[in-house]
C-alpha cells in the first residue's frame, strides 16, 4: 500500500483518535470493537490498521490521552504551585475545567470499566500507574500543607490521598450531566467540606 501524503496520515490517524477515544470512553474495552472505530471514523480496517497494529494498542493511546488531560487540568498545576492551600484548590478548578473540555462530553466512565484479562493486562497496569502518581501528587501538596501548619490530618494523610482520587473519580464520572454552574456547586460543597474538617486555620475557599 502506498504511503498517503503527511496532511492525509494526520487527518487520518486524528479521525482515529478523536472517535477511539470518543467511543471507548462512552462504551469501555470490551464495548468497542475495531469495526466499531473504523465504522465512526469513515476508514476501512485497512486503514486503521496501518496505524495502530490492535485494539490494544489503539485503547492505551487513549488511555494515554485520557491521562494527559487529567495532568494538563490537574495534576500538573498542582505540582506547580508552591502554596499547598491553592494546590488543593487547583484540584476541584481543575476538574471543573476538565468537564467543560469537548473531548469529555460524551463521557469517560469507559475507562474505568478495563476487563481483567491477560490481553489487557498492560492497560490495568497503566490505570493503576497513574492512579499512584496521582495519589502521590495529592500526598505531598498534603504533607506540605501539613508541615506549614495549614492542615492536620492526624494519621490519615496517606489514606485521605487516595480518598481524594476516589472523589474526583466519583465526581468526573458522572458529572458530565450537569451544567457548569451545577458542577461549580458541587465542587464547591466538597472543597468546603475539605477544609472545614482539616484547616487548622478555620478558613473556608471561596469556590
Amino acid at each position: 500500500m502506498a504511503r498517503k501524503p503527511a496532511h492525509e496520515q494526520f487527518d487520518t490517524l486524528k479521525a482515529i483518535q478523536d472517535c477511539a477515544f470518543d467511543l471507548f470512553g462512552r462504551y469501555g474495552y470490551d464495548g468497542v470493537s475495531i469495526g466499531d472505530i473504523s465504522t465512526a471514523a469513515k476508514l476501512s480496517k485497512g486503514a486503521l490498521y496501518w496505524h495502530y497494529t490492535s485494539k490494544e494498542a489503539l485503547y492505551l493511546a487513549c488511555l494515554r490521552r485520557l491521562h494527559a488531560l487529567f495532568d494538563s487540568y490537574i495534576f500538573d498545576v498542582m505540582r506547580a504551585e508552591a502554596d499547598p492551600v491553592a494546590a488543593v484548590l487547583a484540584l476541584f478548578n481543575g476538574i471543573s475545567r476538565l468537564l467543560q473540555d469537548p473531548l469529555v462530553r460524551n463521557g469517560i466512565a469507559g475507562y474505568w470499566l478495563i476487563p481483567d484479562s491477560p490481553d489487557t493486562a498492560e492497560l490495568a497496569a497503566g490505570q493503576r500507574a497513574f492512579e499512584a502518581r496521582s495519589v502521590e501528587v495529592i500526598r505531598s501538596v498534603l504533607a506540605r500543607g501539613v508541615e506549614l501548619g495549614h492542615f492536620d490530618f492526624g494519621d490519615d494523610l496517606d489514606d485521605m490521598s487516595r480518598a481524594i482520587i476516589s472523589i474526583v473519580e466519583a465526581v468526573v464520572l458522572p458529572l458530565r450531566h450537569a451544567t457548569p454552574e451545577e458542577v461549580r456547586r458541587t465542587l464547591g460543597v466538597l472543597a468546603r467540606t475539605l477544609f472545614r474538617a482539616y484547616d487548622k486555620r478555620g478558613l473556608l475557599p471561596q469556590f
